[in-house]
């Protein structure tokens, strides 16, 4: 069996997904990935082959927001390079010969998948393409403009995803779903979609108890019984890089009520496993090896709201406070589903202060509505398992 990863390279969460599918085949498979920007450190971190093929990315302003103004003079350069990307992987399958590609987000490998005669599988939860903006849209004729051409973004994609074999979406279906302003799907695919449940690497009950960790991160960082909060921050390196810095100025200055772990997600350092400390309930990473461990010991998720973690989140039964990215359209709807599902609380990014966060904190901590709902939503999530439906479909499309 030959299978031929290719997850999007913006981000770690789309590396994430197809590395926890391909441990499932480690052992009676030949496995290839192919990827760019930090996820290929990311991937050869977890001991697989991966070949980097060409960039595409996106300008950002300092705080993270997308910069709509550079990226579009930079478009006939990204086109270059998405083409460039195709002539790659063509390249790689044709030498690699998989059985079947997981793509995960990524049209180049569909395209290359379906140049070459390879069976496809696509993996995608952000369906619909949304505009995004930041000042709210107080004219309907600009919102009908936007909401027109979201749709022909949709069909136009619509069409180039249905070179796939089949789309599995890592979401949970209505009224739970995660990512529900972008699951929606174009009707050029529907009879290739399937909704499968978010692809989840470590499940809580794979873990030792929660009181045993909690011991084991007492010995290995010296917390205390104090509640425990965990800040795992994703992203691109520019958000990742600003969010973790305006966190940990307002944490120089946090009282020690509660013991506080943030991971800056950075994978690409010759120390990854650095840890530093502000002080004896404060404790700053670099990359924690084994983030599922914090999640099940912690008692709150401060998170940038991406669709990985959020999952995570829900399945482990952790209310979240979320600080989307501005502008961010994936996030900002993912942090609008949490707070209606009344799991977590929103936080925008140019409203974050101690005082801010610290309210949020003790009001989530301290309400039990809060506490019942994710183990409401914790339970039904325990119901679906998508890498055991996502080993099934590989199996039978082989």
């Amino acid at each position: 069996m030959r299978l031929y990863f290719a997850p999007c390279g913006i981000g770690l969460g789309h590396a994430g997904r197809c590395i926890a599918i391909a441990n499932m085949f480690k052992n009676n498979a030949k496995i290839l990935f192919s990827s760019y920007n930090e996820a290929v450190n990311y991937i050869r971190r977890e001991n697989f082959d991966v070949e980097k093929v060409p960039e595409i990315y996106f300008y950002e302003k300092i705080d993270g927001t997308f910069d709509l103004k550079r990226s579009l003079s930079a478009g006939p350069k990204i086109i270059i390079n998405f083409l460039r990307q195709i002539g790659a992987e063509i390249h790689l399958m044709e030498h690699f010969k998989p059985n079947v590609v997981i793509s995960d987000s990524r049209l180049s490998s569909i395209i290359a998948a379906r140049t070459m005669g390879f069976k496809s599988i696509l993996i995608l939860h952000q369906l619909r393409i949304m505009i995004p903006h930041i000042k709210p849209i107080d004219k309907k004729i600009k919102q009908k403009i936007k909401d027109h051409a979201e749709r022909f973004i949709l069909e136009t994609l619509g069409s180039l995803w249905n070179l796939s074999d089949m789309i599995l979406v890592p979401d949970f279906p209505p009224p739970f779903t995660i990512a529900k302003y972008n699951v929606v799907p174009s009707n050029r695919y529907l009879n290739k979609l399937k909704l499968i449940g978010p692809i989840i690497p470590k499940y809580p009950w794979e873990l030792p108890p929660k009181d045993e960790i909690r011991k084991e991160l007492r010995e290995k960082l010296g917390i205390d019984d104090s509640p425990l909060i965990f800040i795992a921050m994703s992203g691109t390196l520019t958000e990742k890089k600003y969010i973790t810095e305006k966190l940990i100025k307002i944490l120089q200055d946090f009282p020690q009520t509660y013991n506080v772990v943030l991971s800056r997600g950075i994978t690409d350092n010759n120390n990854v496993n650095r840890i530093s400390k502000i002080n004896e309930k404060i404790i700053i990473c670099d990359w924690v090896d084994d983030r599922y461990k914090l999640l099940k010991a912690c008692d709150l998720l401060i998170t940038r709201g991406g669709h990985n973690t959020v999952s995570e989140a829900i399945y482990y039964g952790k209310p979240m406070i979320i600080i989307p990215t501005p502008a961010h359209s994936e996030h900002q709807g993912i942090a609008k589903s949490a707070v209606n599902m009344k799991i977590a609380k929103c936080i925008q990014q140019y409203n974050l202060s101690k005082e801010n966060l610290l309210s949020s904190i003790n009001e989530i901590l301290n309400s039990s509505g809060a506490l019942l709902r994710v183990k409401e939503l914790e339970n039904f999530a325990s119901k679906f398992n998508a890498l055991k439906t996502i080993y099934e479909i590989i199996n039978k499309t082989i």
